[in-house]
């Protein structure tokens, strides 16, 4: 059963009348107002998202109809603890307000329109409350696709391209203003207490992975490098999450997957825009990161390897196209630099296909929720390992795990040695 939902006491009709009435001049009224829960369990794990609809009562009597997305953080203790320390909601905003606006108005400049994503708002409250109010972008024709299935070629490519067009922004601000605020879009995660929470939640997925390796097809073969990768886990993702100045960087949206994109479609039911949400996982680094995120979690099964050389071309085309299009101030990256990233932070799509890939093809569930993916429990085990004993994860990871093999991304040594190492790295030597 879903848990009771509890509204806070300042989501109320009053705030949003202030807030609205700064939008629309002839209000008079709010004659509706309802919030409720918009998503079923398993389809978000990090916040609680309430759908907010509102009736208003203009001045000339007419009625106007509005709906909002506010996303708020989760009640479990654990959760709270990661969103504050990561800075989750402020991030998100930022980026809404003035990360995106920069952006759309960088394209604007060059009478190119592009959007990223809905119109963000804020509320009359205390400054101290957690939370992001976005438009209800389902009014406006916007949805998901269906996470089970994943994306086809055509749904690839339109995301692809707005991600050049997110990555081309962001470099070329960088280029003409200096980085971005580091406090918010630079991970610095060379710090022992960080290193013991990246451990506590990967150590518990690793765990549960390994005990299903078994069951797939020659799923042992693989079990002495995974676990070469798997015990220097937190030392490679605190390398890889930091910034390589050596190699050419961008804004990542940081978690792009499917429940991440929303799609309007023509009439002929091909796609006519994508938009993306959840910005609160932002970070300055290498492109490659959003890159193995997106393929290796959200493409169809049939495209995401055969198809994955001729994704990676088809963004690189466009970031190119661009850059060159904003003036891009500095040296292109080439292909052959592109090609060398996707091998040196080759880690990615082994880590996407352990978490994100996972929570992506698992069936909804009420036992979908935060604290049985990061708390060792009776429910916390026979979540985990819902996840990797459904059959559609193993057909994927059937085939994912060859893939990743033959690349070499299973020795973090190989991966890690053309970084250079964070100022404390640990990365334990292999036999």
């Amino acid at each position: 059963m879903s848990q009771e939902l509890r509204v806070p006491k300042w989501v109320n009709k009053d705030n949003f009348h202030k807030m609205l009435s700064q939008a629309i001049e002839d209000l008079e009224d709010i004659t509706f107002f309802r919030a409720s829960r918009a998503m079923v369990s398993g389809e978000n794990y990090s916040t609680l998202i309430l759908r907010v609809q509102v009736e208003m009562k203009l001045k000339d009597g007419s009625i106007k109809e509005s709906s909002f997305m506010l996303k708020l953080p989760h009640e479990t203790k654990e959760m709270k603890e990661i969103l504050a320390s990561l800075n989750f909601f402020h991030v998100e905003n930022v980026t809404y307000i003035d990360i995106i606006n920069e952006m759309e108005k960088m394209y604007r400049d060059v009478r190119v329109e592009v959007k990223f994503g809905a119109q963000c708002y804020r509320l009359p409250t205390d400054n101290q409350e957690l939370y992001v109010l976005l438009e209800d972008l389902c009014t406006s024709g916007f949805r998901n696709v269906n996470r089970l299935n994943g994306l086809d070629v055509e749904h690839t490519e339109f995301v692809l391209r707005k991600l050049s067009q997110f990555h081309a922004a962001s470099a070329c601000r960088v280029a003409a203003l200096g980085l971005y605020p580091e406090a918010l879009f630079v991970r610095n995660l060379d710090f022992e207490h960080t290193r013991i929470r990246i451990q506590g939640i990967y150590g518990l997925l690793i765990e549960a992975f390994m005990n299903n390796l078994q069951k797939y097809k020659n799923g042992e073969k693989y079990r002495d490098p995974l676990s070469k990768f798997y015990n220097n886990v937190t030392e490679w993702f605190v390398n890889a999450s930091a910034v390589h100045n050596k190699y050419f960087n961008v804004l990542n949206h940081g978690d792009i997957w499917t429940n991440n994109i929303l799609f309007k479609y023509k009439a002929d039911g091909h796609v006519e825009e994508t938009y993306f949400i959840d910005y609160q996982n932002c970070n300055y680094g290498s492109p490659v990161q959003d890159l193995y995120v997106l393929i290796i979690s959200s493409v169809h099964i049939d495209f995401k390897l055969k198809k994955f050389d001729y994704f990676i071309d088809y963004y690189y085309k466009h970031l190119v196209e661009n850059l060159k299009l904003l003036k891009y101030r500095s040296a292109i990256m080439s292909r052959q630099q592109l090609q060398e990233q996707l091998k040196v932070f080759g880690g990615w799509s082994l880590l996407t296909s352990l978490f994100i890939m996972g929570i992506a093809l698992l069936e909804p569930t009420d036992k979908a929720k935060i604290e049985n993916v990061i708390r060792d429990t009776p429910d916390g085990i026979e979540f985990r390992n819902l996840i990797y004993s459904n059959s559609r994860y193993i057909q994927h990871i059937e085939e994912i795990l060859p893939w990743i093999y033959e690349r070499g991304f299973m020795n973090p040594e190989n991966l890690l040695e053309d970084i250079g190492p964070t100022s404390s790295s640990k990365v334990k030597k292999t036999n």
